[in-house]
């Protein structure tokens, strides 16, 4: 998907290098590419993705969107983006407590209702 937006983007010529990356959501692929090989080499089924990252992703479907990408493209972008925005919804954060690592609680403790 972000290499099609590339494409779409350095075809429509809407601006230097710099813009382009930018713009077709490029930023992304470096940090991805070396979890893809780490999460491969460790049997994962999955690639990690910080929630942080996410607007990479939106900033390809949005200008795939405005530059003409294919329907195929746009649809596996959605998608995508959609699985990535119901995970950060379910996001938590995590911090240490007696040096142990934990997730913040969704709701309060009974005790303090």
């Amino acid at each position: 998907m972000i290499e099609h937006a590339r494409a779409r983007l350095t075809l429509a010529g809407v601006g230097d290098t710099d813009t382009i990356r930018n713009a077709s959501g490029a930023e992304l692929l470096p940090p991805l590419r070396a979890r893809a090989h780490a999460a491969r080499d460790r049997g994962a089924d999955g690639v990690p993705m910080l929630a942080t990252e996410i607007r990479h992703l939106e900033a390809a479907v949005v200008n795939l969107e405005s530059y003409s990408g294919h329907e195929a493209v746009l649809c596996e972008g959605y998608a995508l983006l959609e699985q990535c925005e119901d995970r950060q919804r379910g996001a938590q954060a995590a911090h240490m407590v007696d040096g142990i690592l934990t997730l913040d609680q969704r709701t309060p403790p009974a005790a303090s209702l």
